[in-house]
Order: C-alpha cells, then sequence, then structure tokens
C-alpha cells in the first residue's frame, strides 16, 4: 500500500475543508429557514382559525340535511296529503304531491306507495338527479298508523360544490394538523439526509483530493529524485514531461534546462581541451622552431664547403640539402600551422544578419577554388570543375557574429568540401544552404565527394585528427571552436548530393544559447582558460 505522503494529506485535508464548511453553513441557514418557516405556517390560532372553519362547513351539511329532513316531515305531516293516501283517493294525492312540490325548490320527486311495493302516487321535477354537480338525500316518512299505511319518499338533492368544499376543507385542515405534529420528524430526517451528504461529501472529497494529489506528489517526487541526481552530477537524467499543466511546464523547462547545461557543459570542456592543445602547439612550434634554422644553416654549410671531386660524394650532398631543405620546409609549414592555432583569438560577438554576411561570402567561393588551383591540390582548371550555389533565404536573420572568424569556418570547410570532390571525381558541385529553425539557423554545406567514414564523425573535430596525407588535423578543430564560441553546434553528416553534409547551427538572437555564449565568455575567463 502506497504511504500518503504530507503534500497529499494537506491538498485532501484542503479539499475536504474546502467542501464541508459550506456545507455545514449550508445546513445550518437551512434548518433556521425551517424552524422560521414552520414558525410562521404552524401556529396555534391559525389552527384554531382552520378548525372553526371546517366546523362552519360541517353545521352548513348538517343543517342542509336537517332542513331537507324538516320539510320532508312537513309534507308528509299535511292532512290532506295523508287523508288521500289512507283513503286511496289517488287522484286527490296527486293534486296534493303537484301543489307541494312548488314549494321546495330542492325537491327531485315524491312518491307514495304501500307497503307491497305498488306505487300510489308521484311527482318529479322532470329531470333526474345530475351526479357530477347535485348530490341527493332519500327520506322516508309514513303517511299513518299501522303497519299497513303508505309510506312517503321525498328525493332531495344540493349542488356538490358545498359539500365537496366541506370534504375539501376537511382533508387540507386533517393535513395541516398530521404536517404540525409530524413537523420534528421532518426536521430530524432533513438533518439525517443532510448528514448522509455530509458524510458522501467527505468521502468523496478524500478520495478526490488523495488522487489529484498523488498524480501531483508523484510528479513532484520525480522531480526531487532528478534534482537529486544532477546534484550529484548526473546531467543524463530528464523527468516525464505527462500532462498539460504547470507542472508539466515545470518538467520540460527542466529537461530543456539539463539539455542546455549539458550543452554548455560540453562546450566548456572542449573550449578548455582547446586551450590545452593552444598551449601544447604553442609549445611545439617553438621546441621544433628554434633548431630548424641551425640545421638547414649546418647543411647548407657542409653543402657549400666541400671541394672535392668524388661524384658519388657531391650526388650524396646534394640529395641531402634536398631533402633537408623540402623537410625543414614542411617542418616550417607546420610550424606556422601550429603558431596559428596557438594564436587563435576567441570570437568577438556582435549583433549582425547571417543573411548579410552569407551573401557576402558567396563571392568567396571562386577565391578558395583559385586558392586551391595556386597550391596544385586541385590540379588546372579547378574553378571550373567544382561548381558551388548557394541558397539564402531574402529574411532577416539577426545573430551574434564574429564575422572573421566565421568566414574562416566557411572558407575551411568549403575548401575541404572541393578537396574532397576533386580527390573523388573529375567534377562535382557543393551546395551552401541556410534553413531557418525555431532557435537557430542552419548553414548546410553539402557536397558529392566521397564523404566522412561514420566511425570518424564522432572525432573528425579533435586536434590532429586528419584524412589527409600531409593535413595536420587543426582545420576543423578550429572550426568547431569558432562555431561553439557562437553558441552553436557542428555535425557532420551523411549529405543527400552522396557526400557529406556540415550542419552548423548558430543560435538566433533572442535565443538562450545566443545568451548562453555570451554568459561563456565571463565563464571561461573566470576559469582561467587564456585569450587564444
Amino acid at each position: 500500500m502506497a504511504i500518503v505522503g504530507r503534500t497529499e494529506r494537506r491538498l485532501a485535508f484542503a479539499i475536504v475543508l474546502t467542501a464541508v464548511i459550506p456545507l455545514i453553513v449550508s445546513i445550518y441557514f437551512a434548518n433556521q429557514l425551517v424552524d422560521r418557516a414552520f414558525a410562521q405556517a404552524f401556529t396555534p390560532e391559525l389552527g384554531e382559525h382552520l378548525d372553526q372553519s371546517l366546523g362552519v362547513y360541517q353545521d352548513l351539511a348538517r343543517s342542509l340535511k336537517e332542513g331537507m329532513r324538516h320539510q320532508a316531515d312537513a309534507i308528509a305531516a299535511r292532512e290532506s296529503l295523508r287523508s288521500a293516501a289512507l283513503l286511496r283517493q289517488a287522484p286527490a294525492a296527486q293534486q296534493e304531491l303537484a301543489a307541494l312540490f312548488p314549494k321546495y325548490p330542492n325537491l327531485v320527486s315524491l312518491t307514495i306507495s304501500f307497503p307491497d311495493g305498488s306505487p300510489f302516487a308521484a311527482r318529479d321535477r322532470g329531470r333526474p338527479v345530475d351526479n357530477a354537480t347535485e348530490v341527493k338525500l332519500d327520506v322516508k316518512r309514513p303517511l299513518g298508523d299501522g303497519e299497513d299505511a303508505p309510506e312517503l319518499l321525498a328525493v332531495f338533492a344540493t349542488p356538490r360544490a358545498r359539500l365537496d368544499e366541506l370534504e375539501r376543507t376537511s382533508e387540507f385542515v386533517s393535513a395541516y394538523h398530521h404536517i404540525e405534529r409530524a413537523r420534528v420528524k421532518l426536521k430530524r430526517g432533513d438533518l439525517y439526509a443532510f448528514a448522509a451528504i455530509l458524510a458522501v461529501t467527505i468521502v468523496v472529497a478524500v478520495a478526490l483530493g488523495t488522487l489529484l494529489a498523488r498524480s501531483v506528489t508523484r510528479r513532484i517526487g520525480k522531480l526531487a529524485l532528478a534534482t537529486q541526481a544532477v546534484a550529484g552530477g548526473n546531467l543524463d537524467v530528464r523527468v516525464p514531461e505527462e500532462g498539460n499543466d504547470e507542472l508539466t511546464d515545470l518538467s520540460r523547462g527542466f529537461n530543456r534546462m539539463l539539455s542546455e547545461v549539458e550543452v554548455n557543459r560540453a562546450r566548456i570542456e572542449f573550449l578548455q581541451r582547446m586551450g590545452t592543445w593552444q598551449e601544447m602547439a604553442r609549445r611545439l612550434a617553438h621546441e621544433i622552431k628554434n633548431p630548424l634554422t641551425p640545421i638547414l644553416l649546418a647543411v647548407e654549410e657542409c653543402h657549400r664547403k666541400y671541394d672535392g671531386n668524388d661524384p658519388h660524394f657531391r650526388k650524396l650532398l646534394d640529395t641531402t640539402l634536398e631533402i633537408v631543405e623540402e623537410e625543414v620546409g614542411t617542418l616550417r609549414r607546420l610550424v606556422g600551422e601550429f603558431s596559428s592555432f596557438a594564436r587563435l583569438p576567441r570570437a568577438e560577438l556582435a549583433v549582425s544578419d547571417l543573411g548579410d554576411f552569407m551573401r557576402e561570402q558567396a563571392s568567396y567561393a571562386l577565391l578558395v577554388q583559385e586558392e586551391l588551383e595556386k597550391r596544385g591540390a586541385a590540379g588546372p582548371e579547378a574553378a571550373n570543375r567544382v561548381g558551388v550555389t548557394w541558397k539564402i533565404p531574402d529574411v532577416p536573420l539577426p545573430a551574434n557574429l564574429d564575422r572573421q572568424m566565421l568566414h574562416q569556418v566557411l572558407s575551411n570547410i568549403l575548401r575541404n568540401a572541393i578537396e574532397a570532390v576533386l580527390a573523388h571525381r573529375e567534377q562535382g558541385h557543393v551546395e551552401v544552404s541556410v534553413m531557418p529553425e525555431t532557435e537557430a539557423f542552419s548553414l548546410l554545406i553539402d557536397d558529392d565527394g566521397p564523404g566522412v567514414p561514420e566511425t570518424m564523425r564522432d572525432s573528425v573535430f579533435d586536434p590532429y585528427v586528419t584524412t589527409k596525407a600531409e593535413g595536420t588535423g587543426l582545420g576543423l578543430a578550429i572550426v568547431k571552436k569558432i562555431v561553439v564560441e557562437h553558441g552553436g553546434t557542428i555535425d557532420v553528416e551523411e549529405g543527400p548530393l552522396g557526400g557529406a553534409r556540415f550542419r552548423i547551427r548558430i543560435p538566433r538572437l533572442t535565443s538562450p544559447a545566443a545568451q548562453a555564449a555570451r554568459e561563456m565568455r565571463t565563464t571561461l575567463s573566470r576559469s582561467g582558460v587564456r585569450s587564444l
């Protein structure tokens, strides 16, 4: 079972408080509201008035029924009607009923019958009782003494609305008293319901708070572990960039920071190594340069002072002088390259437009080819055997540049590319292009030469690593140093033309890498790396 952390407990507790406090306040005010509502709605005076109203309706109903019974008694007590019924004088009885009927508006019918059920006389209003709107009352009264005396059946009708109102009033008063008696139970039930809601809210809030807190603390824990690893010197660690919130932004920024720190550390280490190599080259050039002149002078002196006639010895001296002069020239050229490498200055960056700079460099391609022809490295008409095309976008490309040193970078790579092409084929092509990226500009130099073996692509920029028979391996090391001091990177890949592709990334003016390049100068100065 996972241990709940302090942050999870705090977040869960905060969510519970946020959910529970408003609910408790709501219960309190709801209870007060119910109490006020009951206090206003259920008062003794209101109950008494309702009971009195119900009594009035009940009295009215009783009086209606009693009135109808009294009317039946009055009709049955009429002597002329009784005499006609007892003497079985039907016409006289019918006449009496007709005379009596209009006097009682609620009458529906009057019927005189004998005990055997045979009708004797009857009178009605002409329409039956409408059960939808009327309520009838049957009243029987004897018209004489004895078991064989005739009987009067009087049927009365009264509007149903009166009695329905009585029934509704009775139901309302009964419900009112029932609610009044049950209001304590109702309040208790409401409180139980609110308590149940509160309990469910607490459980859901705790579960939800724990889940939310765990998703946050888990990522915070990964960040903490990664920070500890970085503190131990491990810059390869990365944290997952999952989600879409501020923690994700923090993780993305943390990873990006580590990448930049790793790149900057690699740059600083490379420049420090270059400083060491330059110091070694300076000392090596000094140690080699000093004895070269005495050696050459001594050999020349021996050659000049020999006056003998031995042709074999003369030939030996001539060969020796030629070899020494040639090798001394080679060593001097090597010393010159070592000295140039040792004296290579640090890039002085200034705000410039990379597009304008590249358009200026396009005119130097022909000069590079002509220089190769003069050096004999490319054979006759080298300038016409390798075509160089330039693809530069016509948009602003702001960056921090040392134009002179970046010119040296392009010249060096172009010279190497042309030499590689002409060593591989009679005619070839080199293409230089600029590709804007999100935070950098990529300078691409592609050729259709033999390319760089994959096994050498990681070491080709190290000092004294070369594939040329007469090379010193310093040219690409100088190129990488200049690019790194610009805050950029340089890589060699397989190019689309079939040969090598050198990819140089120069950071945009406002990018973090450009800012890091400016700060790196201060760091190197404080760390004791000499100005080269």
